[in-house]
């Protein structure tokens, strides 16, 4: 990503919070003020009603919108800057997150239906390499190569591991970059 990139992902991001608030917190008062009218003006509740469910489903699209946003961004290191994008990142590579990730991959290996995937047996050593890397608390793992993890076992479309029409090679070559991550430290208090 460039910088001016960077710049807009962090504008829109902030938009999205700005919109997503305003939105969701509009959709509580009206559909607060929906049931207190009922009393005074009950012609007033089903129109005060409706514009809090439409006002909340822009909300929930703003959501939405900002988490689908969040989850692009977190992949990119030059998108770190943004604070937001950090800690989304950061939080996949804490150790709690890392030993569910080691499990994933040691279940993908062991499947009835996947152990004998000829793609998977090629790269069983680096996958189990990885595995124990990842419960490895002496390791600290770079959030960008938590976020590769994650998009590993988690993106049937775009994942290797998950896809059996993927190259082998694909798939050591994200087991590289995902092992490239790690180094001596506190695991996941890289900052």
């Amino acid at each position: 990503m460039y910088a001016r990139a960077v710049d807009d992902a962090a504008e829109r991001l902030g938009a999205l919070r700005q919109e997503e608030c305003g939105a969701l917190g509009l959709a509580a008062l009206a559909l607060g003020l929906a049931v207190a009218v009922t009393q005074v003006h009950p012609q007033l509740a089903l129109p005060l009603f409706l514009g809090g469910l439409g006002v909340g489903a822009l909300g929930l699209r703003a959501v939405v919108l900002r988490w689908d946003l969040l989850e692009r961004l977190a992949g990119e290191r030059d998108a770190l800057v943004i604070p937001e994008v950090r800690a989304y990142a950061s939080r996949e590579a804490t150790i709690e997150r890392r030993r569910t990730f080691a499990a994933m991959l040691r279940r993908n290996l062991s499947e009835p239906g996947r152990a004998g995937d000829q793609r998977l047996v090629a790269v069983a050593d680096e996958l189990d390499a990885l595995a124990a890397e990842l419960e490895d608390d002496g390791l600290a793992l770079d959030p960008v190569a938590a976020v590769a993890c994650v998009r590993l076992l988690s993106d049937l479309p775009a994942s290797p591991l998950l896809n059996p029409a993927a190259p082998v090679s694909d798939l050591r070559s994200r087991i590289r970059q995902i092992r490239s991550g790690f180094e001596p430290g506190l695991a996941g208090a890289r900052d």
